[in-house]
């Protein structure tokens, strides 16, 4: 059953992952981030599109209009190549390697995730509905109310 995000509040101690929910390349994204979540710290919401809604920790200079992907981890907001290296980082493991790409200047960085993200739709296609989760991961696939 999914959880519903009343008052747009991420559970206590996990992340929230707002993604592009038409993006091919951002749905099988997510459903990747989820198989290789085993400790379930990810939380996902697709956006149906704009305007995005996002938790209250959100300014909404990050709405997610114009990202591909929103990554919130205890009350701090992360967009574009930040939100892909800290969603990285926090699955655990051997992820953490990523850490290594904090040190890359962000406007650099974001120059590439820019460029996929401009062309993404092009290069990966789009769906004409909204991202659904599978059953086994509904649980963690938040839907706004």
């Amino acid at each position: 059953m999914n959880k519903s995000v009343s008052n747009n509040k991420i559970p206590p101690g996990k992340s929230l992952v707002i993604f592009d929910g038409f993006c091919i390349l951002c749905s099988r994204t997510a459903n990747f981030l989820l198989r290789a979540d085993s400790m379930r710290r990810l939380f996902f919401i697709a956006d149906p599109g704009p305007p995005a809604v996002l938790p209250p920790a959100a300014s909404p200079a990050e709405a997610l209009r114009g990202e591909s992907i929103v990554f919130i981890r205890n009350g701090a907001v992360f967009s574009a190549s930040q939100a892909v290296i800290e969603i990285l980082i926090t699955l655990g493991g051997g992820w953490k390697v990523f850490a290594v790409f904090r040190i890359i200047p962000r406007r650099w960085s974001d120059v590439i995730y820019r460029y996929i993200a401009r062309n993404r739709y092009r290069w990966f296609g789009k769906q004409n509905v909204c991202y659904l989760p599978a059953p086994d991961q509904t649980e963690r696939v938040l839907i706004l109310k």
